[in-house]
């Protein structure tokens, strides 16, 4: 088999093609998916997890969301993120990166391989249905604790993003899960987490609660410890 590539740090980034990604999807390989939240939801491939580009902080991010393990490899739109990306991910032992999606999603979908989707509920729903349909759902803050801590949603369960994925048995599959965070970056991450392992009504919200304090919508802010 051959693949393309480009010298890096004395190795070799594989350039995989989408036929060849596929394969390595069934065999276990873990798609990183570095587009931003929207083109994420908007169509993806099947068991990736959205990891946002970050030319700083990629790899802090990939240790946060993802437990050692797991080989990755790199899907984006744009060629010299993904580069960049490759670059910085690529002697990282935890983790090791077998290749990049040579084409981005454009070449899977030129393949006419299938995509995925994930729901996105924006704030003014997400209120909406917390007050008629509570209880059909589950919401899930991802933040930091010391987040949580300047004001969350009543009803929602902090799970920091990185123990999403090992407390994932923790939930009910058959349940809506909505993830939210900040601003719906880390909330994106751990939606797809839960997707790829099998809950299929994961959903994000972009802007979380940002925009959610932004509108002035119900929200619980715990006291302040007294100063001593």
């Amino acid at each position: 088999m051959l693949y393309y590539g480009y010298a890096m740090r004395n190795s070799v980034v594989r350039r995989l093609t989408a036929e060849e990604v596929k394969e390595a999807v069934y065999a276990g390989v873990l798609p990183i998916d570095l587009r931003p939240h929207a083109e994420f939801a908007a169509g993806h491939i099947p068991g990736s997890v959205n990891l946002m580009f970050s030319r700083k902080s990629l790899p802090e991010r990939l240790a946060t969301a993802i437990p050692p393990g797991p080989k990755i490899l790199l899907v984006s739109g744009n060629r010299a993120e993904a580069e960049a990306a490759a670059e910085a991910l690529q002697v990282i032992d935890r983790n090791p990166l077998q290749g990049l999606l040579d084409g981005g999603i454009d070449a899977w979908r030129a393949a006419g391989f299938a995509l995925n989707s994930m729901p996105q509920i924006d704030i003014a729903t997400l209120r909406d249905r917390l007050e008629t349909s509570r209880d059909s759902l589950v919401l899930i803050d991802c933040r930091e604790s010391f987040e949580w801590d300047l004001g969350y949603i009543e009803g929602s369960l902090l799970v920091p993003l990185g123990e999403i994925w090992e407390r994932s048995q923790e939930f009910d599959p058959g349940r809506e899960i909505v993830l939210i965070c900040e601003e719906g970056i880390r909330s994106s991450t751990g939606a797809s987490i839960l997707l790829r392992q099998g809950f299929p009504r994961a959903a994000n919200v972009p802007g979380g609660v940002g925009d959610w304090l932004g509108a002035d919508y119900p929200t619980v802010r715990p006291p302040k410890p007294p100063k001593r």
